[in-house]
């Protein structure tokens, strides 16, 4: 039975003065447009993505490779891409320096490129508003991104993980501009994600995320309705919502009775245990240290925020408990997700307060 979605490796190739190799190819799917060298996977024989990778610089470079000269930089998931195809993508950085250009192949003739000459090439769509980016930024280090391919050649690309230098860094996701390639700083686009529902067919489902935090805005909103500052809460376990919780700080006349509060007590009684090693929080807002603190103490194993907190927020924005090195255990985050929604309720709360 074939596979849903079809499976390739990029490799990223310089030589000793930051130059990228990149690669004119001769046929589809990228005819004309400049690429790194790279293929599909052979599946039918159980190609693994180093292996092909390592092929590839075989045929494509004339270069042989081992598995300790690649780094694996990034995964990278297209859904729909040209409309017609999902594409599982594992992008490999090569470590050691080839200085000398490959000769031309049947799939293309390479060059040399500056990092600054990259945008005036002719490259695939998604290579010029994100790929090209997320590998400058993660050379050394790791990311993994899924790309929504809508049509009239609009995409929507979330990063799900970005580890610089071995440091886990929180990051939004963003909606691309495709006229506006990512990398050029002083026109990138400024808007975040925004409510997509992704088909449910899709094979690869990166956008989980998405549909617990909704879950966790419908909590938000019904905190809204009952005077709360609405923030909303989830606890998920092996894919269910084991914990739902609100603000009642007003209600319950406690200050600590904060959402992510209220629902770690749920979950503990849940699993009947203090430790939630193996559940992942959803919150509409960045934790407050008060929370951050019992996030830590739970072993809570990811959180999952939508709108930062620039005044209070502990997990990234003023100060950063959930990864603070001082602590016995530390949660990785991802931030931004559904952040307009998250953002719009708290400051149509205010204002009507004010």
């Amino acid at each position: 039975m074939p596979l849903p979605y079809k499976i390739s490796t990029l490799l990223y190739v310089f030589n000793e003065q930051g130059q990228a190799l990149l690669l004119q190819r001769t046929k589809e799917p990228n005819l004309g447009l400049w690429s790194p060298c790279g293929g599909k996977l052979q599946t039918d024989i159980g190609e693994s993505p180093y292996d092909c990778a390592i092929r590839e610089a075989q045929e494509e470079l004339g270069i042989t490779l081992s598995h300790n000269d690649l780094h694996l930089v990034g995964i990278i998931s297209e859904h729909g891409y040209e409309g017609t195809a999902h594409w599982l993508m594992f992008l490999f950085e090569v470590k050691p320096p080839i200085n000398q250009l490959p000769p031309p192949n049947e799939e293309g003739s390479f060059a040399f490129f500056d990092k600054a000459d990259i945008p005036n090439l002719k490259l695939p769509q998604t290579d010029s508003e994100m790929i090209w980016q997320l590998v400058w930024e993660h050379r050394g280090g790791f990311f993994s991104a899924h790309c929504h391919c809508l049509e009239e050649g609009k995409n929507t690309w979330t990063l799900e993980e970005s580890i610089k230098g071995g440091v886990n860094k929180i990051s939004e996701p963003v909606k691309t501009n495709p006229k506006t390639p990512f990398w050029n700083e002083s026109e990138k686009d400024s808007q975040t994600l925004s409510d997509i529902n992704a088909p449910k067919e899709m094979a690869i489902d990166l956008e989980t995320h998405h549909y617990f935090m909704g879950e966790a805005i419908k909590l938000a909103s019904r905190a809204a309705k009952e005077g709360e500052v609405p923030v909303g809460a989830v606890i998920v376990k092996d894919g269910k919502i084991i914990a739902r919780a609100y603000n009642q700080v007003e209600l319950l006349k406690d200050a600590t009775a904060h959402a992510e509060m209220l629902a770690l007590t749920q979950a503990q009684a849940a699993v009947v245990d203090w430790r939630l090693t193996d559940c992942v929080l959803y919150v509409t807002k960045e934790p407050c240290p008060m929370c951050a603190g019992a996030i830590v103490h739970t072993r809570l194993s990811l959180v999952v925020y939508g709108a930062p907190d620039p005044k209070a927020g502990a997990a990234g924005s003023t100060m950063n408990l959930l990864q603070s090195t001082t602590l016995n255990h530390r949660c990785p985050i991802v931030s931004g997700v559904r952040i307009e929604e998250c953002r719009r309720l708290l400051k149509s709360f205010f204002l009507d307060k004010r």
